[in-house]
């Protein structure tokens, strides 16, 4: 099904914009670990990842438009962001100069990353996880002043992403959450709202949940491990091209069912 003439919006971090796909060109001058590139020092490969990264693939499925964060990295918070400023809705403007109308756009794809990268403003000030004594001993944030600011995060964000997609569905938007890893996870299994807009990942016959579950089932899917295409690969941890058509043909097959 096309959906000529619309646009589809990909919120995410570094894997929705597709970072160090530009290694593929194998272009002289390219560096060999994740460091980011620029269009005035290698414009035919940063064309090539933008051609080749999941978000592309899906929107040129469907005869849409692509709109996705210009820049490379991000968290939840900025995703947020960046989609309610796409509208009109947050100023000032930090991510994109676009504005657009609701009528113009079908879909949002929610890419979760990192929670721990997010934020919560409390008494004036700005807390992470990093902020908390016992954040190095207690990477799962289950115990103490930390596991209660974890689960807070946790059920801040999920509320704020929640919100907005009933808030663009609304507007006839179709909205979409594709996972980073299982943060969300036990909030999601309880809210039927949310799973019925929950990507899941297939691949090799078997079914992910999260983008760390894929890739830890095969790391070939990462370029640093990608020895199939690379004699040396570039020491960078992002996805390569192979995830990312994995990925796009399981957010194609989820927007297809729900359009038929």
């Amino acid at each position: 099904m096309k959906l000529k003439d619309k646009k589809i919006i990909f919120a995410g971090c570094s894997f929705t914009y597709g970072h160090g796909l530009w290694h593929y060109t194998k272009e002289e001058g390219l560096p060999k670990d994740d460091k980011v590139i620029h269009y005035y020092e290698f414009p035919e490969s940063l064309k090539f990842m933008e051609d080749n990264r999941f978000a592309r693939l899906v929107s040129e499925h469907f005869g849409s438009k692509e709109i996705s964060k210009p820049t490379t990295s991000g968290n939840d918070e900025v995703s947020l962001y960046f989609i309610r400023e796409l509208f009109g809705l947050k100023h000032p403007k930090r991510w994109t100069e676009d504005e657009l109308n609701y009528e113009e756009v079908s879909h949002v794809i929610f890419q979760t990353s990192f929670l721990d990268r997010c934020s919560l403003y409390e008494n004036g000030k700005r807390l992470q996880v990093y902020n908390f004594e016992n954040f190095v001993n207690n990477p799962r944030y289950d115990e103490g002043d930390l596991g209660l600011f974890w689960d807070k995060l946790k059920l801040f964000y999920y509320n704020e992403i929640q919100n907005l997609f009933e808030f663009l569905e609304e507007k006839n938007i179709k909205c979409y959450m594709i996972a980073m890893d299982d943060d969300y996870r036990d909030l999601i299994e309880k809210d039927e709202y949310m799973m019925k807009r929950f990507i899941e990942i297939e691949y090799d016959g078997k079914t992910f949940n999260n983008f760390r579950s894929l890739s830890d089932y095969n790391q070939k899917l990462i370029i640093c491990n990608d020895t199939d295409f690379f004699d040396n690969p570039p020491k960078d941890l992002h996805p390569g091209l192979e995830w990312h058509r994995i990925i796009s043909d399981s957010i194609i097959k989820k927007l297809e069912s729900d359009l038929s």
